[in-house]
């Protein structure tokens, strides 16, 4: 989504405290790859004078990677932090999620009055894109997958998916809606309306 190009596309940016600028729209989050400890007092008042600002949409990328950072076992201490805030300030959450999807529901299951999350950059099968449904995730699909797109959009609930470009260097998100077009056959102002609606729904706006 990318606001900058069109009219009726947003770009909606997550950034890492200390790590980003503020965009326009954007997340804010501690993600799992640099980040040790649980969230700080400091940090505490610094999310709650970031999320509150009416361009911020959510509290994120934050999540659990078994690939890289620190252990499981801590990173998920750190998510539960930071869900415990989001919570508070009755934010949707935008999860970084590699190989711990087990960890992950069990986690969502703990913070029922979060009713909006979103895994970002999922480039699995639709076999567990499903499960993640049914367990009340939204999914925002991996550009560097194309091969996928077709079964993504024939097999799972469009209302739910989200598209996005993952800082690939020299891919737009026009871009992307064109690929997926070209290979679902459904219009991009098509794509346009959908990913609007949905982003609507999620971020309540």
């Amino acid at each position: 989504m990318r606001h900058s190009e069109s009219v009726d596309v947003m770009e909606i940016v997550s950034i890492h405290p200390g790590k980003d600028r503020e965009y326009q729209y954007f997340t804010v989050g501690l993600h799992p790859w640099w980040t040790v400890n649980t969230v700080s007092t400091d940090q505490k008042a610094m999310f709650a004078s970031l999320l509150p600002l009416p361009n911020c949409l959510a509290m994120g990328e934050m999540g659990l990677d078994q690939l890289k950072g620190p252990t499981l076992d801590v990173q998920m201490d750190v998510l539960r932090s930071q869900l415990v805030i989001a919570q508070g300030l009755n934010k949707p959450v935008i999860i970084h999620c590699v190989r711990a999807f087990d960890q992950l529901i069990k986690i969502k299951r703990e913070f029922p009055d979060i009713k909006k999350w979103c895994v970002h950059g999922y480039g699995r099968h639709s076999i567990l894109a499903k499960q993640l449904i049914d367990q009340g995730f939204y999914l925002s699909l991996m550009p560097s997958k194309p091969d996928k797109y077709v079964d993504w959009f024939a097999s799972l609930p469009l209302d739910k998916l989200f598209l996005e470009t993952d800082s690939m260097p020299d891919t737009t998100i026009l871009d992307v809606y064109n690929d997926v077009s070209a290979l679902t056959g459904i219009s991009v102002d098509e794509l346009k309306r959908q990913m609007n609606s949905n982003a609507r729904e999620f971020f309540g706006r």
